[in-house]
């Protein structure tokens, strides 16, 4: 009773390696509970079949395979809003096998990312006009020539392909909405909702299935709201609250390294970097500094810089003050 039914492992972001989890939960492998209060929403007809927590990738990508099976289903995220940050950015094959059965996702993804030759590499050098210690194609004949797969690899920043996947989301009927508590004449929850704004804080089970507190902030006043479903899906990342709540544990060791990302635009960096040394990763050493470049996109000029942190030693604060004249005399200019 107390074992996870199933637990699936989705792979297709790259950070340096990132891996996004999706635990799904169902009334009968969790602690039973007696309690049957819904705040509101309750009774057998606004039971969903399927609701979802989080609305990143995953779970964006599971709500357009479940509605294209039939099966009803809404999604919770705890953000108020979608990142604008790149985040991840590299999708593997399969992921794009994935995608390729979406109404043509991966036939978008590829003509909207960069032209292949200006990532293809990982960089090595002491800085992004010193000399160059080494590269490495980390791109293999085999991920162009659709023999393995019938669709290549990707280099699309994710906060892009949440926008593709949002809109093929509501082109299937989704309605996203931010607006904190359901109105008062919404006597049920909707499938084919992406609920902005609504943080799970608790999981449990009843006769009936299982029910989730969420907690909303609406007009600087807290409040919680329970919804019924018979399964629970937790696509909610690494940190996952669905994870937690559920007693599963993760094994390894923890806080591996500490980074600062920035992210930032420059026209002229992305210009040079094309025409002298392009590439996906840039690997910064020298006496001074060291930090990884992110080329999210060099024909736009976006960047992701990871610094490593080291608390107590640093603080997170010292780095607003100097960061522009830090990432010039650091990481941008000729080192000798």
């Amino acid at each position: 009773m107390a074992a996870l039914r199933l637990t699936r492992r989705f792979h297709g972001f790259y950070r340096t390696r990132l891996h996004s989890n999706a635990v799904l939960c169902s009334s009968y492998n969790l602690r039973r509970d007696s309690s049957t209060s819904s705040d509101g929403i309750d009774g057998r007809d606004s039971r969903l079949p399927v609701l979802i927590v989080g609305a990143g990738p995953v779970g964006l990508v599971l709500s357009i395979l479940l509605t294209k099976l039939g099966v009803k289903c809404a999604v919770l995220e705890k953000s108020c809003g979608f990142s604008r940050h790149p985040q991840a950015h590299f999708i593997n094959n399969r992921s794009m096998e994935v995608f390729r059965k979406l109404n043509g996702l991966a036939d978008e993804i590829l003509r909207h990312q960069p032209p292949v030759d200006l990532w293809r590499k990982f960089v090595y050098c002491t800085s992004l006009t010193g000399q160059v210690l080494g590269s490495v194609d980390h791109m293999q004949p085999k991920d162009f020539d659709k023999i393995v797969s019938p669709v290549s690899v990707a280099h699309f920043s994710q906060y892009k392909l949440t926008r593709l996947l949002i809109e093929q989301l509501k082109h299937i009927g989704f309605h996203v909405k931010s607006d904190g508590l359901l109105n008062s004449d919404d006597v049920k929850l909707a499938e084919q909702q992406i609920l902005l704004g609504h943080e799970c804080t608790s999981i449990n089970t009843t006769e009936n299935g299982v029910t989730v507190t969420a907690s909303i902030t609406r007009a600087g006043k807290r409040a919680e709201k329970k919804f019924h479903c018979d399964f629970l899906i937790g696509t909610d990342g690494a940190s996952s609250t669905v994870r937690k709540l559920v007693g599963i544990g993760m094994s390894g060791e923890h806080d591996l390294q500490k980074l600062i990302s920035i992210h930032f635009t420059s026209q002229d960096l992305g210009q040079y970097l094309m025409n002298e040394r392009p590439g996906m990763l840039f690997f910064i050493f020298n006496t001074e500094a060291i930090g990884v470049l992110v080329a999210h996109d060099l024909m736009q000029g976006e960047f992701v810089l990871q610094v490593p942190f080291y608390p107590p030693q640093q603080r997170f604060d010292d780095f607003s003050s100097r960061v522009t004249p830090y990432l010039y005399i650091h990481f941008f200019t000729r080192i000798a």
